[in-house]
């Protein structure tokens, strides 16, 4: 059994590993500073981090991409929307799948509870972290079009993904899994756009062929027409 300083005191926490002890422990250790005015600061801004945030910003790219005909912003707006969008599905899905109280829940009322299939709730939606999957998942895809942009996309969702701890919205192990799915997505993501890529430099590959060698055949088969007629070549 686990003992944590709430807002009621020491609590008792029941949990089912020594892993799932650390964690629990290390999140009511940093909640304890959620009301501290930093916090609060960095976890208003790190609002940038959830889903329709993110997907304006991934629109706006793509948009941009588009009407100034710039391929290299197309394919990065297109990259980072799509990430988005499967990261937010497998979180989604996930927090169905197992529900899990927030740690502000445990420093406020003393609570904490994992039920598989539980209550479909924004208190018990704390597995996984949606601003990290969703943040990590738009990093990644934008740097790989833009890799001089790399290190700040990657500071940026690290900031995101990191405070949602002190602010009490997330355990460690919440934002690890959220940065799990934002990688899975956006590598999920990848292939598809290499896959798409792939068969678009084929085709003109061949249709390239097709016009370069059409005609000479054409002349070819004239030719031999003609030889077998008994005409000038």
């Amino acid at each position: 059994m686990l003992t944590v300083n709430t807002d009621l005191g020491r609590t008792h926490v029941h949990t089912a590993s020594e892993a799932e002890k650390a964690d629990v422990a290390i999140a009511a250790h940093l909640a304890g500073n959620r009301d501290h005015p930093v916090v609060r600061g960095l976890g208003a801004l790190s609002e940038v981090g959830d889903q329709p945030p993110l997907l304006v910003l991934s629109g706006a790219v793509l948009a941009f991409g588009v009407l100034a005909g710039n391929r290299r912003a197309t394919e990065a707006g297109a990259r980072m929307l799509g990430s988005v969008v499967l990261a937010t599905w497998i979180k989604t899905g996930l927090k169905r799948l197992v529900a899990r109280t927030r740690p502000n829940v445990l420093m406020q009322e003393g609570r904490y509870e994992v039920k598989p299939l539980g209550p479909d709730e924004g208190s018990w939606h704390s597995f996984p972290s949606g601003h990290t999957a969703g943040s990590v998942a738009v990093s990644r895809a934008a740097a790989r079009i833009y890799p001089e942009a790399r290190t700040a996309a990657y500071t940026a969702a690290a900031a995101i993904a990191l405070v949602q701890m002190p602010r009490g919205a997330h355990y460690p192990a919440d934002v690890a899994a959220g940065a799990i799915v934002g990688l899975a997505a956006e590598a999920a993501i990848d292939r598809i756009a290499q896959h798409l890529l792939s068969n678009k430099s084929n085709s003109r590959t061949r249709w390239s062929h097709h016009q370069v060698y059409q005609p000479q055949g054409r002349r070819a088969a004239g030719l031999d027409r003609r030889k077998a007629r008994g005409g000038p070549p």
